[in-house]
């Protein structure tokens, strides 16, 4: 893969600026419910979902290090005295996993699919490294691996927080995470409002998972998008449906006929 087209592909798929800076920090904001919306805004910008139960917390989604972990569980202490449990790794990357270190030295246990944690396995350090090209301030990380994983979709806080995969998109592990009470899911990288990083993409799949999501008609009302802006209607599918046959044209007319 050339050095240019990896850099130029992970800045769309990211928002500036692309550094620490003395803006940066992590706010936690309720949505409804039990659902609570993290928006972490070092290296740049990606939200994620904390779940507050009944008598545990549940991240969905690590976030970027354990600087930034650290931080939003500082922010979730402001709203509940109630621990931390568990934290989801959405997917292999840093920006779903690079907080794992954080959360588990404070008692939670990290989850995720086995596929996800497979990838990591294998894949962690690479991973380290294509985000300090276009990120040099970003940290190098030691490998942290969940502590419990399953084959497929699971469920936790008895059946409230629903983790599901459908099959490759972003990446090849990415799952939605759905919160059927407050009927929010939570799109992760795989749904957002630009077409964002492709890199890692299967673009074969990735419409197809998104029209079984459709047919799941979970009856979500909201959708909390994994970068940019974090609140969308369910319309978003669509409209990332859109982006991508938009750009499945522009690489087909590229290419000699």
């Amino acid at each position: 893969m050339k050095l240019v087209s990896t850099l130029s592909l992970l800045l769309l798929s990211l928002t500036a600026p692309l550094a620490v800076t003395e803006n940066s920090t992590v706010v936690l904001t309720h949505l409804r419910g039990d659902v609570y919306v993290a928006e972490d805004y070092f290296y740049s910008k990606e939200n994620s979902v904390v779940y507050v139960g009944d008598n545990s917390v549940t991240v969905v989604g690590a976030t970027w290090t354990p600087e930034t972990a650290k931080l939003l569980a500082t922010e979730i202490g402001k709203v509940t005295p109630k621990p931390i449990a568990e934290v989801i790794d959405t997917n292999y990357h840093p920006d779903r996993a690079g907080g794992n270190a954080y959360f588990k030295g404070i008692g939670a246990k990290i989850v995720s699919t086995r596929m996800t944690r497979d990838l990591l396995a294998l894949h962690w350090d690479e991973m380290v490294r294509y985000v300090q090209k276009a990120i040099p301030s970003y940290p190098t990380l030691p490998l942290v691996l969940p502590d419990k994983t399953f084959p497929g979709d699971f469920e936790l806080q008895g059946g409230r927080v629903k983790a599901i995969y459908l099959g490759p998109s972003h990446t090849a592990d990415g799952i939605f995470v759905f919160f059927c009470e407050e009927k929010v899911l939570y799109g992760n990288c795989i749904l957002k409002e630009q077409l964002g990083n492709l890199d890692f993409a299967d673009l074969i799949e990735y419409p197809k998972t998104l029209e079984k999501l459709k047919q799941l008609n979970l009856g979500f009302t909201t959708i909390v998008a994994g970068h940019w802006s974090p609140l969308h209607g369910p319309e978003l599918t669509d409209q990332y449906l859109k982006l991508l046959a938009t750009n499945h044209g522009n690489v087909r007319a590229s290419q000699p006929k």
